[in-house]
């Protein structure tokens, strides 16, 4: 069923497309929310392999290298289909993730505490439906993590889904009075700031601090799923090291014609 949309004042918000276990950095973005909006009544991605970015896919590190966990969609004859109608794959890649999980993590530190409280509980979802399961794995990450921010769903509720892009984030930000709209980095790809700005909403992108951990398996590699960190380093300190600085874009530190650019690649901060 459908709700409208709470108006209450919100000084900061994240939207975000869900996604399998994601990484550090987006749990350290919604750390600094007051309203997490989960995009899952926009079109799911066509197509396999990079195409699909980061939304069915999450790295892990095992002893092999760094390996990816993929849901497989059932795309055939589906044609365009939003995230929130979009079907897992009949195959039983559940209980071949969990093997792989338990084989990459089983002498970490705080393999118990996290395969119980957080892997499980994903896997146990058997829902058919894409979202729920996404969904539910940032959940059970979230709750570890002492996140009281709820995960509301674009496709339940009336977030103006009549338009689309930036004029659709601005009429959100607006009518939940949004100050500062916490953007993800790759919305330096599209966003108008003009409309933001007129809206009194500061868009602001993340600068992120890849601070190393004590990994398994060799050298230390940043782009993880945090369950990774969470291994390894129990959730309590996995909080504590989760650390982002929201950046006004106008003074990102990268400018191409007056727009915000992505920064090169930059070495993990061992400090």
């Amino acid at each position: 069923m459908s709700t409208s949309i709470k108006r209450l004042v919100c000084p900061r918000l994240v939207i975000t497309q869900p996604m399998l276990m994601p990484w550090h950095g987006l749990f350290a973005q919604i750390l600094l929310a007051d309203r997490v909006l989960v995009y899952d009544d926009v079109q799911l991605p066509r197509g396999g392999g990079a195409s699909r970015g980061f939304m069915t896919r999450v790295q892990i590190k095992t002893s092999k290298g760094v390996e990816m966990l993929s849901i497989p969609v059932q795309r055939s004859g589906q044609g365009n289909q939003r995230i929130c109608d979009a079907l897992v794959g009949a195959t039983d890649w559940r209980n071949q993730h969990l093997a792989r999980i338990e084989q990459a993590y089983r002498k970490a530190p705080h393999f118990r505490e996290i395969f119980d409280e957080v892997v499980l509980p994903t896997y146990r979802n058997d829902s058919e439906f894409l979202s729920d399961f996404l969904v539910g794995s940032m959940e059970s990450i979230a709750s570890v993590l002492g996140v009281a921010t709820p995960f509301e769903r674009s496709s339940t509720g009336e977030w103006a889904g009549e338009l689309s892009s930036t004029a659709r984030v601005v009429e959100i930000c607006r009518r939940l009075g949004v100050r500062d709209y916490l953007s993800g980095n790759g919305g330096m790809d599209y966003l108008d700031y003009e409309p933001f700005e007129a809206n009194g909403v500061r868009v602001h992108y993340m600068s992120y601090r890849l601070r190393t951990y004590n990994q398994l398996h060799g050298e230390f590699t940043p782009y993880l799923s945090l369950i990774d960190l969470l291994f390894c380093a129990g959730s309590e300190q996995a909080r504590a090291h989760l650390e982002t600085v929201p950046v006004y874009w106008r003074d990102w530190p990268v400018q191409i014609e007056g727009r915000p650019a992505p920064i090169p690649s930059i070495a993990a901060d061992k400090n």
